[in-house]
Formats: structure tokens, sequence, C-alpha cells
């Protein structure tokens, strides 16, 4: 079944059906927040995970140069909103589905894409604040950050979005077929540390990583991670960093790639959530 706009925009007092969506957007994102500000186990993780990680990396890393510190901290940053994307957004989903809310969900005029724009729009603000804790804890073991230049501000926002949907879609399919909390909580995160651990600090420290050569600048961990890198560690000592061969991946090639994996995550996650979790067929 479509979604029924004008059962929604009756219901809001002839409000438009775009701001109708605004408003449910709105308070999925607000119910997501709120629900991480009154646990602590979900705020340590968005708080202290991350950063903690890269201040126990710079105690232990005396006259290591700088660029490596900050690839460290960006690699980590991005595990970071890897794992609370992962953790988080797959959590609370699976919570809704373990509490029945999605059969109360079904028979209210919302739109399935508020309810996936407001959970992912929660999960990317609490993924940018632990990458920026991780970054501030780079910064006080000796790393330095800055931008290339203006045209790497929109890649490095591109870069840091498309690692916290694609992420957040991943988790989708366990959770529905699981249907269970302890299995969000505990066995889907265990996707970052995996490919954190097997790609080398995603990416960011080539001389770790089991994986060699081009594949680091496709996978959907790496290449954002490595574009990171690039657009915000000053400086091409790259050498000395650990961070190169294979070369950093710098062409728009990468950049097409990092929009297909925004797109592709968009599209599944939209399907999923109309067609399963709201049974509404696969048109959103």
């Amino acid at each position: 079944m479509a979604i029924d706009t004008t059962t929604a925009d009756s219901t809001a007092g002839g409000a438009t059906p775009a701001w109708i969506w605004l408003t449910q957007v709105r308070a999925f994102t607000e119910r997501c927040l709120r629900e991480v500000r009154n646990s602590w186990t979900m705020l340590s993780v968005v708080l202290a995970l991350p950063a903690g990680m890269q201040l126990l990396f710079g105690m232990q890393s005396e006259d290591v140069p700088a660029e490596l510190v900050a690839a460290m901290a960006i690699g980590t940053g991005t595990f970071g909103a890897m794992y609370i994307c992962l953790y988080i957004f797959g959590y609370q989903l699976a919570g809704d589905l373990a509490d029945r809310r999605y059969e109360a969900y079904r028979s209210m005029p919302l739109f399935p894409s508020a309810d996936l724009a407001g959970r992912m729009l929660s999960g990317l603000v609490l993924a940018g604040v632990a990458f920026v804790l991780t970054l501030a804890a780079g910064v006080y073991t000796g790393a330095s950050f800055g931008l290339r230049g203006p045209a790497s501000i929109p890649i490095v926002l591109l870069a840091f979005v498309v690692t916290c949907a694609f992420w957040m879609i991943v988790a989708m399919p366990f959770i529905l077929y699981a249907q269970n909390e302890r299995v969000a909580e505990y066995a889907v995160p265990m996707l970052a540390i995996v490919g954190y651990i097997g790609t080398g600090i995603n990416g960011a420290s080539v001389e770790l990583s089991p994986i060699e050569g081009e594949v680091l600048n496709y996978l959907p961990n790496t290449l954002p991670t490595r574009l990171l890198v690039y657009h915000l560690v000053p400086g091409d000592a790259w050498t000395d960093a650990g961070v190169v061969p294979p070369a950093l991946p710098t062409g728009p090639e990468y950049i097409v790639l990092l929009v297909a994996y925004g797109a592709l995550a968009l599209a599944v996650g939209t399907v999923l959530l109309t067609a399963v979790l709201y049974r509404r067929g696969w048109r959103p």
C-alpha cells in the first residue's frame, strides 16, 4: 500500500505532507536522542569509547610522526562512527520490534521514510559527536588537522555521512532476521571491530592490515577513512605515516563510488523499512 498522505493531511489539520514529514522526522530524532541520553551504557559508548581508544594509543606512542597520529585518530574516529551506528541504530530498532511498537506504527499515518530519516539523523549526530571527540583526543596526543582546501569541505562531509548511513543500514537485515536486542547489542557491532582490525584501522595504517593493495581504496569502511585522511591531515608525508601504498583515493571516481555506497544504503533501508516493517509494499 502506498503512503497515505491524505490520511496524514487530515490528521494534522490541513498541514502539508512535507510539513508532516518534517515533524515526524523531528519526533523520531528527538525520541532516539532522548533514549541515548537516558542510557549510561549508550552514552558512554558515544562519549568515551573511540576517544578513549585514541588516548590509549597516544599514550603508548612516543616519537611517532604527527601524520601517523592524525591518521590513527581518523581511523579510530571512523571506527567509532561505525560502531555507534551499528550498535545504537540496531539496538533501538530491535527494542521497538521487541516491544511490538511497529504493530502500532502500522495503524498510524506515519511516513516510513520519516521514521528512517529520524533514526539516521539521530545516529549521525551521535556519531559526529564521537568523531569530533576522537579528533580532539588525537590533537591532545600530538596530531594536527587542517583542511587541504575549500573543496575538502563537501568531500569530508560526504565521506562521514555516507559512512554513518551505510553502516546503519547494514545493521537492519541482522535486526530484522534475529529480532533480538542481545544480537543488536553484542553481535552486530562486531562488524565494526572486524572491519577496524581486518583493514588496518580502517585503512589508516596499511602495515597493520592483512589486506594489501588497491582494494583498500574501495571497501566501504576504508574508502571514506582514506579520503578523510587525505583531506584532513596536512602535508604529504604519507609513507612515514604508514598510509601508502596504495596511493590515497583522490580521483573523482572514488567520490562516485562513495555516492553509490550512500545511494545503495538509502535505497535498501527505505525498502526494508517500508516493505518489511510497515508492510506497505516496495515503494516508499
